[in-house]
């Protein structure tokens, strides 16, 4: 049961890590105190997907549904969890270099936008 729960527990925090991602951009430009934040989720995913290394938390969950007697998922967490749902045939590896440059367009987009409204403001 504790397998189960730490599997899931992972699985909620990953996922509440990849909507952050997202929505979180946003978020950092317009509110300066979440950009630390922002940034501490940013950095290490940014430096896991560049490195191509499999993401620890996808591993750890993997691990504990195992652990639990369930076979865990193929693939990754983000074609398992907010792909598949909608999209049965999931991800190919080039639909994930795709959605990897989408997300990073995205965040350097919103992280532009902050850096030049804090120039702007720091000026005037």
């Amino acid at each position: 049961m504790a397998a189960w729960l730490l599997a899931f527990a992972i699985a909620l925090i990953h996922g509440l890590l990849a909507v952050f991602l997202i929505v979180g951009a946003p978020l950092a430009a317009r509110r300066p105190r979440w950009m630390k934040w922002y940034l501490l989720a940013l950095i290490p995913t940014g430096v896991v997907n560049l490195t191509g290394q499999p993401c620890p938390l996808t591993v750890w969950e993997k691990h504990f549904w195992r652990l639990a007697g369930e076979t865990p998922y193929r693939g990754g967490f983000i074609s398992q969890y907010f792909i598949e749902p909608f999209y049965a045939p999931g991800l190919r590896s080039g639909d994930e270099t795709i959605l990897l440059v989408a997300v990073v367009v995205w965040c350097l987009f919103w992280l532009g936008y902050s850096a030049v409204v804090r120039l702007r403001l720091s000026s005037s």
